[in-house]
Parts: C-alpha cells; structure tokens; sequence
C-alpha cells in the first residue's frame, strides 16, 4: 500500500553573475569606509598634506629671521673692514679683495651655532645654509660695489682714450699721414731734410670717471739715453688744453698712435663732453731714434692710481 505525502516546495530565487558583482563590490566600499572611519583623521590626509603644526611653522620663521639678519649684518661688516681697513694697505688690486669675504661663506653654519641657540641652530638643514651662502655674496658684492664708487671712493684709472701726433709748420704738418709707418709702437716718419720744420706736439685725450682736472700727465722724450725733455701737467691747465685746441682746429694732418684712435680725424676730438684735451710740446725732431714715455697719474682713493708707462720708439728718417 502507497502512501503519498505533499511536501511544500519553496522556490529559490535567482541571481545573476553580474548583480551579484555588483553587490559584492557595494559590499567591499562599505567595510572600507566603516574601518577609515574608526582612524583618528588628520588635516590633509586624504591628498598627501603634512599636518600643519602652527607652533612649529613659528619656530622655523623665526630661525629663518635670526639667519637672514646675521648674514645681512656680517656681510655688511665684512665689506666695511674690506674697504677702510683692508683695501687702504693694500696699494693696488690684488686676490684678497674676493678671496677672503667669499671663503667666509665656508664658515657660516659654524658662526650661526656660536651665536644662535641650539634649539634654534639645529632647525638649519642644508637649504638653510644654501641660501645664506647666496645672501652673503649677493650682499657683500652690492655693498662693495657702492663703497669704491663715486662719490664714497674711486678705483679706477684715468686713461687717454686718444693719443696723436702732429707738427705745427712745415710739410709734415701737411701730409703726416703719408710719412708716418707704426707698427704697434714703432713709429717711423719720413722728412726730406731729415729735419723737422716745426715741433711735433703730442695730443691726448684724457678721460676719468670723476674729475679730470686732478689728473697728472707726465711726458718723457729721450735720444740717446740723453733727456730731451721730462713735464709733468696738470689735468686743467689751461696753455695745454689751448694749444690742444688751436691745433686741432687747424689744417694740420693728424695722425693716431693708438690702435682703437680717431687714426686721421682731426674733427674726432672728443668721445665723451667730459673729456680733456692737453697738448705737449715735444720740440724740433732730426735724424735718430726717440724714446716717448707718457703716464696719467691721479690720487685716488682708496690707493693711488695710474695708467702705467706708454712706450713709444719714434725713428726720424730722411726720405730717399
């Protein structure tokens, strides 16, 4: 004998694959959030940002003060004992002018841990010391550049940015640059007679950055080891600059001894408004060989200052 007995059948729904990734993935996002919520947060966090410590940011402002004022102040000193105690010994340029105010950048983390405290001093990294270098070079060179300038000082050199030649009667006085052969400072002239007419004048153009009247000019003509003349003008005097001028504006041919010079121009007679013109009488010239010294002198400050000796080799000859 069969017995049949009805069991309820439940129904199971189904999922598709694609859903149920779904769910999954929703799932994941939830547990994830759950647990970042539970972490202590910070500022920034969530892009990378250092928490900002406001006491900390003072303190490292404050160091940075203390390092930009102590360079500043040493850099300046530095320039100073430089200038009125360094450069008035010395007598001229020389390597110590920059070689000791630039090895003092060597020694600056050094200094800042004398004079500052350690809990100020051991903030300073390599950053640190990178741009206190860069100030105290930048410092003492601007500071060094006003100090030896007009109007605190002067160091630099007159110059005579022309030097000519002419004689003021007689044939060569015509055509000088025909008879004239230099080759750098070898200078020959040709006279028929072997005898100049007139005297042969030296022309110089003198310019200075401060005051050309406190210049001296100082002109040697030798022959023969003997001194044919040795003078020594001031930058305004007044019979040089007139000569100077008078010989200029004649019909009287020029001639340049100076490789960047006018050369043959007689209407260049100045580069600049504040130059000086000055005349020197050199007298008659014959057959032979001269020596021409010339030299601008100025007392500068903070040491004297000079062109140094120019040489010229002046041959006379007789035209063929």
């Amino acid at each position: 004998m069969f017995i049949w007995v009805h069991l309820p059948v439940h129904t199971v729904p189904m999922v598709d694959v694609d859903t149920a990734l779904k769910s999954a993935a929703i799932d994941r996002r939830k547990a994830k959030k759950d647990r970042d919520s539970s972490k202590p947060k910070r500022p920034g966090g969530s892009v990378g940002i250092e928490p900002f410590d406001p006491e900390v940011f003072r303190t490292k402002e404050v160091a940075d003060t203390y390092s930009m004022w102590l360079v500043l102040i040493g850099s300046i000193l530095t320039a100073l004992l430089m200038r009125f105690l360094i450069m008035p010994g010395m007598g001229e340029p020389g390597p110590l002018l920059w070689l000791l105010p630039l090895s003092l950048v060597l020694i600056l983390p050094t200094l800042h841990r004398l004079i500052l405290p350690d809990e100020i001093s051991d903030l300073y990294t390599g950053g640190n010391w990178f741009r206190a270098g860069m100030l105290w070079i930048f410092t003492w060179l601007s500071i060094s550049i006003i100090l030896v300038n007009p109007p605190l000082a002067d160091i630099s050199a007159p110059e005579a940015v022309d030097v000519r030649l002419v004689f003021d009667e007689g044939e060569e006085s015509e055509d000088l640059v025909a008879r004239l052969d230099r080759v750098g400072n070898d200078i020959d002239i040709s006279i028929e007679t072997g005898e100049s007419e007139g005297s042969m004048w030296l022309l110089l153009d003198v310019r200075d950055n401060v005051a050309v009247e406190d210049c001296s000019i100082t002109v040697q003509l030798v022959k023969n080891e003997q001194i044919l003349l040795n003078s020594t003008i001031n930058g305004a005097n007044t019979t040089a600059i007139s000569a100077y001028d008078d010989l200029v504006s004649g019909n009287r041919s020029i001639v340049s001894i100076l490789d960047q010079g006018s050369w043959s121009d007689p209407g260049m007679k100045l580069w600049r408004t504040t130059d000086v013109g000055v005349a020197v009488d050199l007298g008659a010239f014959d057959t032979g060989t001269y020596e021409l010294r010339y030299r601008i002198d100025q007392p500068g400050d903070p040491w004297p200052l000079t062109t140094g000796d120019a040489i010229y080799k002046i041959q006379i000859l007789p035209s063929q």
